[in-house]
């Protein structure tokens, strides 16, 4: 039986994984020390719980980092990395953290990998964030009740050769994008079969949401309790496309079982819902009180630092490389799957 390390395994995105890879009869072994609920307040030990008793992953409470991984990186046939430091906003109160737990500490995984079983295929879990507020250098218009771009080029959205440099980023931003940087030199100097994944909107019905990051579970939350929901920035006008993490979960196997690893290793690649899964925050709020039939009620707040006033994700490149993966969820799929799980707790 193939063996794959999950580190964030009880997280969203760790999650779909961890129950995908199982489904497929790996042995899968979450390793997640649960720091979420400290960092951001939102506890992901119910998931670690269900995926133990419904799908048989172990789940390792430890540091991704700690010397106690080598043993584990050695029987490895596969690492998918996304144990992070995951809130932009956050990053900025916590700066020395988030370098220590997405940049310094990831690097020390790189070389577990490297030293003690460098051929095996890892996913790396970017960020667009990596691009900083380079999306805010263009110019958008209000149609209805959201932004679109005047420059019609980037219509379909922002690709891998969007600027990362002499721009603003948040530590969240830096951190990841460093990371990113070492996944990519550890393929082409040291020959790690190692896939690069910038996405953007994750999210999905495992989420355990907070203000600080998964912004769709909190609103619906906020539907749900009826309590203030603060806006930050742009009037709501915003607009992010939205990837369920169930797809993002199938994008990484069919990373991993590629026969082309060793052609495509160190490569960085855009993912997320596109323009056909896009919405605003004015369009989310709609979409949330049609589902629910609750009222939000909402207050408009400043813009938070780097924050993008539109993002959608170019996945030209993803698609020419996994042409038989796509978006299988649909956004109003995605608000339902979260409500549920909302209501039913």
């Amino acid at each position: 039986m193939k063996r794959i390390i999950i580190t964030g395994g009880a997280g969203l995105v760790g999650s779909e994984c961890c129950k995908l890879f199982a489904m497929q009869d790996w042995k899968v072994i979450s390793i997640d020390n649960f720091a979420r609920k400290k960092l951001l307040g939102a506890d992901t030990s119910e998931n670690a719980k269900i995926l133990e008793k419904d799908f048989g992953v172990e789940t390792i409470n430890m540091d991704f980092s700690d010397e106690k991984m080598i043993p584990y990186v050695k029987k490895a046939d596969a690492i998918i990395h996304n144990a992070a430091q995951v809130s932009h906003p956050k990053s900025v109160e916590i700066p020395l953290k988030d370098f220590t737990i997405n940049t310094a500490k990831t690097l020390i995984l790189f070389e577990y990998v490297r030293r003690y079983n460098k051929n095996i295929p890892f996913v790396f879990s970017s960020t667009n964030k990596t691009y900083g507020e380079a999306p805010n250098y263009y110019a958008y218009k209000t149609v209805g009740k959201r932004f679109e771009p005047v420059d019609t080029q980037i219509w379909n959205g922002f690709d891998e050769k969007t600027r990362t440099d002499s721009i603003m980023h948040t530590p969240f931003g830096v951190s990841k994008l460093s990371a990113d940087m070492y996944a990519q030199e550890y393929a082409r100097l040291y020959g790690l079969k190692t896939g690069i994944f910038r996405m953007g909107c994750i999210t999905g019905g495992m989420s355990k949401a907070s203000e600080y990051q998964n912004w769709i579970p909190f609103f619906i939350k906020k539907a749900l309790t009826g309590e203030l929901l603060k806006v930050y920035g742009y009037k709501g006008y915003q607009v992010r496309d939205i990837i369920h993490a169930k797809d993002l979960a199938t994008l990484y196997y069919q990373f991993i079982n590629s026969s082309d690893i060793d052609k495509i290793a160190g490569e960085v690649y855009n993912v997320g819902g596109g323009r056909r899964n896009s919405i605003s925050v004015l369009e989310t709020i709609d979409l949330i009180e049609e589902i629910t039939d609750k009222r939000i009620n909402y207050e408009l707040a400043p813009e938070r630092d780097a924050d993008h006033k539109w993002w959608i994700t170019d996945t030209g490149k993803i698609r020419d490389a996994f042409p038989s993966w796509g978006i299988t969820i649909g956004l109003k799929e995605i608000f339902k799957d979260i409500h549920q799980s909302l209501e039913g707790k």
